[in-house]
């Protein structure tokens, strides 16, 4: 088992990534998060120095956010990605604890407690696309905790009560803008 609660859980493949408020995972340090091949656990690599509260896998990636600043002994401001071999921050991070993620291709979608992301004024909610961040709108007006990607909306959940300039009590969906298309050969 592991040392103390788990609040968050991943699969890629035929391995599950348990992040949680643990410094060990079946008697191996662990820091935080840890995986499970089926058979054993294991860290991954130092792990991070604080609390895990959610995660998404894609591909070999596994994007983890919570109330941490470092990630592989690194500054990773509440968010990072592991690759399989080492941790990586998310450019300058966001600046208060994440709750909730959910991915999409190569987007990550994190929410929490923060009002930035990367610089970047984002109440609550933003994106991460690889290589940058992004808002949704003018985000929330309180925390957000669950994040879902489904049929090309992002919902989420909270302590909120208008989502943008709307109206929106505890619950809301955002459809995320369509990039637009151009003709073959629209050169301009």
């Amino acid at each position: 088992g592991l040392g103390y609660k788990v609040d968050a859980l991943a699969v890629n493949g035929g391995t599950l990534f348990v992040g949680g408020l643990f410094t060990e995972a079946g008697g191996t340090p662990a820091n935080y998060i840890a995986k499970w091949d089926g058979s054993q656990w294991s860290a991954l690599g130092a792990g991070l120095n604080n609390y895990v509260n959610t995660m998404a896998a894609s591909g070999t990636n596994l994007y983890a956010g919570g109330l941490f600043t470092e990630a592989g002994g690194q500054a990773a401001s509440h968010v990072a990605k592991w690759d399989g071999s080492q941790w990586s921050p998310l450019g300058d991070g966001v600046n208060d604890r994440v709750w909730g993620s959910a991915i999409d291709g190569s987007t990550v979608y994190f929410g929490g407690n923060f009002t930035q992301a990367g610089g970047l004024t984002a109440n609550r909610i933003a994106a991460w696309d690889g290589t940058g961040w992004s808002t949704l709108g003018s985000g929330l007006d309180g925390v957000v905790f669950p994040v879902v990607l489904t049929g090309g909306y992002i919902y989420v959940g909270g302590g909120f009560t208008a989502a943008g300039s709307k109206p929106s009590y505890y619950f809301a969906r955002y459809s995320p803008p369509t990039p637009s298309l151009r003709a073959v050969g629209d050169l301009d």
